[in-house]
């Protein structure tokens, strides 16, 4: 009963990891083609700041070889990496790539330039009080 409640914890804790990969990931996306169609909420500052501040931190950790928080929770409570679960196998294909670091910091760098070219070229409204 103990290892079904664990490997629960952990396949949640891998769906809010994939969840957090889709708000990076997405934002890469909809944030220009959001300003182009004149969404107004694509231009929320906070939302705006939230995404770059993943971005950089997901950068950092690279940059540095800190293992992400979440994996390592997550592998904490599997006591291994690999799941038997069906979610946490697929999102584990979609989310993990068995490639080699310097492809990842220089993939996670030319991201993060992306984020700020994206924060000039279509900047957030800031509220005027």
């Amino acid at each position: 009963m103990k290892k079904k409640v664990t490997t629960l914890i952990a396949d949640i804790l891998l769906i809010f990891h994939f969840a957090i990969v889709l708000f990076i990931t997405s934002g890469f996306f909809l944030i220009p083609i959001g300003y182009k169609l004149s969404w107004v909420w694509i231009k929320n500052l906070k939302l705006r700041i939230c995404h770059c501040g993943m971005m950089i931190f997901v950068t950092l950790e690279t940059l540095f070889g800190i293992t992400c928080p979440l994996t390592l929770m997550e592998n904490s409570l599997r006591g291994i990496n690999d799941s038997s679960s069906f979610i946490s196998y697929w999102i584990n294909q979609i989310i993990y790539w068995n490639f080699p670091s310097q492809f990842f910091i220089i993939l996670y760098c030319v991201v993060m330039a992306w984020t700020f070219l994206l924060w000039k070229l279509f900047p957030p409204m800031i509220k005027k009080e």
